[in-house]
């Protein structure tokens, strides 16, 4: 386990807190960006960091640097402050204030990790390292920011398009059309506390009535038009075949923001069979 420190009143609390239980925690110091989240951002805090770090030798062992590039939006700012992250590590390590080697390097959200992997494997830091990406999402992958993120590296990183292949979307939530009140529009059992929509709604992919063979996908133009908290409006065109009692499944953009709203996931097969459960400990 490895917990991040960014601050002097950090590494305190938890020095005071390992002390009374004769233990000792890892840690990474986290560097961050102007604007941004969490972090370092400049020599000042670095230094009163590191200093609190010395102070609490027995209780805090400091392994290694970590960043979350995420934060920012632009290749530049993010190159900029991997480039940083790696010069405070070499700081660090010229310093010797690292109690573990090989030193832990780590970055990588789901949009960037092709940047992250370019720096820091490349990074001299005076010692050994430890790269570690912690990119999350492309066990799942989406149909929207994260495609489109994922777009951009095939185009960029030759490395990527190397691969022969891409990431696929591995998850889908499915559910009841309640009604259809309207000649283009149905109501669907799929809601805000069932799927992620801060990174755009829903995608409907697929179609099932009961009692046919197997889903199909829907017709061009279906789409969401908005979510509550337990409903979704699906616009359809006139005269497409859907009832109420039809299935519909809908592709998702942000997994993360799903993921949170179901303590259990059905595992499925190309046949549509449930095979596995996976349990979720967002």
């Amino acid at each position: 386990y490895f917990c991040l420190v960014d601050s002097a009143e950090q590494v305190e609390l938890l020095g005071n807190f390992f002390k009374t239980r004769n233990q000792t925690l890892n840690v990474l110091l986290e560097v961050g960006a102007e604007d941004g989240r969490t972090g370092v951002r400049n020599q000042e805090q670095l230094h009163a960091t590191t200093a609190a770090l010395a102070r609490w030798k027995s209780q805090i062992r400091l392994c290694g640097v970590e960043v979350f590039e995420g934060v920012l939006s632009d290749e530049p700012s993010i190159m900029q402050l991997l480039h940083r992250t790696v010069d405070v590590t070499r700081q660090l390590s010229r310093e010797k204030r690292f109690d573990r080697s090989p030193v832990i390097l780590t970055g990588a959200g789901s949009a960037w990790y092709d940047i992250v992997a370019e720096i820091f494997s490349k990074a001299e830091i005076g010692e050994e390292k430890e790269l570690i990406l912690r990119s999350g999402c492309y066990a799942i992958h989406d149909v929207g920011s994260y495609r489109t993120a994922q777009k951009r590296i095939l185009e960029c990183n030759a490395t990527a398009r190397g691969i022969g292949s891409d990431l696929q979307t591995a998850l889908q939530v499915w559910a009841y059309v309640h009604s259809v009140p309207e000649r283009e529009k149905a109501i669907v059992g799929l809601g805000k506390r069932d799927a992620a929509f801060d990174s755009g709604l829903p995608v409907p992919a697929r179609h099932f009535r009961p009692g046919s063979a197997k889903p199909v996908s829907v017709p061009v133009g279906w789409t969401l038009t908005r979510m509550m908290d337990q409903h979704a409006f699906l616009r359809v065109a006139e005269g497409d075949n859907i009832r109420v009692g039809d299935m519909v499944a809908f592709d998702i953009s942000h997994p993360c923001l799903t993921f949170d709203k179901w303590r259990y996931l059905p595992v499925l097969n190309s046949d549509y069979q449930v095979i596995d459960i996976v349990q979720t400990f967002f």
